[in-house]
């Protein structure tokens, strides 16, 4: 079994979409991108976006420092024309050498599309393995908080960091999942981190916003962060690189 979520884990650090695509509503409303990975080539990824959006509209981002960090992509609709928040937002964050060592992907659901948190855990569970920071097993019938987090961390052998007595601070990718926001769908944030420490190899973090009302999922985001990647970047001074 270890070796299993070892083999998913592999995977997983270096795609948004590499188990099988969702079906129904979700593979339909264009949530899933195939093909879209870390240590792809920009221009490799933004063909794999204008697959599933076409005419998505694209900026620059800048870093904290003020470096180019890489580009925000934005889904308009008839609803949202200047395209400022959208349905759905994907980050690219860009190496010296044009390869991706970030992606995030926010997504909101309207109300006729929202998928339940059961849905949506075993998506997660499917696709990366028994998180290091799980959210919860079900959602309380009382006192929903409306947004939860997952996170899904593996040191620079691939080996999955487990969560028996598991503390983020202890954790080889805690500064990965601090940084800044570059999303701009309210209750799903694009987290892009500063630095990643030492022993990271790759970060995943899921973030669920919901409906208090319905209890189901209204907004939804996905990153990966290839920190051995951002590390080779950061030597050639386009990065740091935290502890520990």
């Amino acid at each position: 079994m270890k070796n299993k979520y070892r083999c998913i884990a592999c995977r997983a650090a270096l795609t948004l979409s590499c188990l099988s695509p969702l079906s129904g509503v979700w593979a339909q409303s264009g949530f899933d991108v195939p093909g879209l990975q870390t240590g792809m080539k920009v221009e490799q990824a933004q063909a794999a976006l204008a697959q599933i959006w076409p005419g998505m509209q694209k900026e620059a981002v800048n870093a904290h420092d003020g470096a180019p960090l890489g580009f925000r992509y934005t889904h308009t609709s008839a609803a949202d024309p200047a395209g400022r928040s959208g349905k759905v937002q994907v980050v690219l964050g860009v190496a010296r050498d044009g390869r991706i060592w970030f992606v995030g992907q926010a997504r909101h659901f309207d109300a006729g599309e929202r998928p339940d948190y059961a849905t949506l855990q075993k998506f997660l569970l499917d696709r990366f393995g028994p998180p290091s920071r799980p959210g919860p097993a079900r959602l309380p019938t009382k006192y929903l908080r409306i947004k939860y987090g997952m996170l899904w961390s593996f040191d620079v052998q691939g080996r999955p960091v487990p969560a028996a007595g598991y503390a983020l601070e202890k954790d080889p990718c805690f500064s990965a999942y601090g940084g800044d926001n570059y999303a701009q769908i309210a209750a799903a944030p694009i987290i892009v981190p500063r630095t990643t420490g030492v022993r990271c190899g790759t970060a995943i973090a899921a973030s669920v916003g919901f409906d208090a009302e319905t209890q189901r999922v209204a907004a939804f985001s996905l990153t990966v962060v290839d920190a051995t990647l951002f590390y080779g970047d950061s030597v050639s001074g386009a990065g740091s690189r935290g502890n520990p």
